[in-house]
C-alpha cells in the first residue's frame, strides 16, 4: 500500500497571508493544494494532508475530497509534519509499504508518470528513500537544497542554499525538487532522529537523506527536466510567473 502525504501547514509568510493558507490561493483558479491531492489520488490509497497555520481555509477547499487532515499544532518544519503524520499513521493501524510526502504549494507540474518511474526506481534498487531532482542554473534566485553525491554517485546528502559553500554553489547543478517516497519502516525508525536546524530551531525533512546515507541504505535520485517541477510558488510575484510557466509549458 502506498500512503501520501502533503504537507500544508506553513504559514506563508514570504507571501503574508493573513486570513487563508498558501495552498488555497488560486492557480488558475484551482487552489495549489488541490493538484497536490489530485496527484496523489493517482498514486496512493490514502492521502493525509498536515495542517496547521489557517487550517480551516484548507478543509474548506478540499471538502470533497476523500483526504485524512493532520493538525500540526506547532509549525516546527518539514520533518516534524511528517512526523505528525506517521504518528496518526501508526494510530489508525495502517502498513503501508511507500510513503510519498510533496508540499501543497509546489505540485502543479508534477507528473504522475515521473512519480511512478521513481516509484519504480525506488523499488528496484532496494532504496529507502528516493528523491525527484532536477538541474537549473539559477538556484540564485530559487535558493533549493543541493544534492550532494559520493565519487561512486550515490546521493549521500542534501545542502540547504543558505548552508551551501561557495565550492557548492559553484560546481554543483543537480538540486533536490521538493518531492519523497520513504520506506515506511526507514521512515518510523529513523523519522525522530532528524536534528534540530541551530538556525531556525526547525526540524527539516530532507535530513534524512544524511541520516540514511550514515547507516550505508540505498537513496535514489530519478532526475527530471526542471519544466517538470516549476519554481514554487514563496511570493505572489513567483505564483504569477508560476502559472506564466505553466500556460507556456501547455501550449
Amino acid at each position: 500500500m502506498i500512503i501520501g502525504v502533503i504537507l500544508a501547514a506553513g504559514k506563508g509568510t514570504r507571501i503574508k497571508a493573513k486570513t487563508a493558507n498558501k495552498v488555497t490561493l488560486p492557480f488558475l483558479n484551482k487552489p495549489l493544494v488541490l493538484y497536490a491531492v489530485e496527484l496523489m489520488e493517482k498514486l496512493a490509497k490514502k492521502t493525509f494532508v498536515v495542517i496547521g497555520a489557517f487550517h480551516e481555509s484548507v478543509k474548506k477547499v478540499l471538502k470533497n475530497k476523500k483526504v485524512f487532515f493532520v493538525y500540526q499544532k506547532k509549525r516546527l518544519g518539514t520533518g516534524h509534519a511528517v512526523k505528525v503524520a506517521i504518528d496518526v499513521i501508526l494510530k489508525k493501524r495502517l502498513k503501508p509499504e511507500i510513503v510519498l510526502v510533496g508540499y501543497g504549494d509546489h505540485t502543479m507540474f508534477y507528473k504522475e508518470e515521473d512519480i511512478k518511474k521513481m516509484i519504480k526506481l525506488h523499488k528496484k534498487e532496494k532504496a529507502v528513500m528516493s528523491i525527484i531532482t532536477t538541474e537549473s542554473e539559477n538556484n540564485e534566485k530559487l535558493h533549493w537544497g543541493y544534492i550532494i553525491r559520493d565519487k561512486k554517485n550515490n546521493i549521500v546528502d542534501s545542502v540547504e542554499y543558505k548552508d551551501a559553500t561557495f565550492e557548492i554553489k559553484k560546481n554543483i547543478s543537480e538540486l533536490n525538487a521538493g518531492f519523497y517516497c520513504f520506506d515506511f519502516e526507514f521512515l518510523k525508525k529513523n523519522i525522530k532522529k532528524i536534528p534540530k536546524s541551530k538556525v531556525t530551531g526547525e526540524y527539516y525533512l530532507n535530513s534524512l537523506i544524511k541520516i540514511a546515507s550514515s547507516q550505508n541504505l540505498k537513496i535514489c535520485g530519478l532526475k527530471v527536466p526542471f519544466s517538470s517541477v516549476g519554481i514554487g510558488v514563496n511570493t505572489w510575484q513567483e505564483l504569477e510567473e508560476s502559472q506564466r510557466i505553466y500556460l507556456s509549458l501547455k501550449k
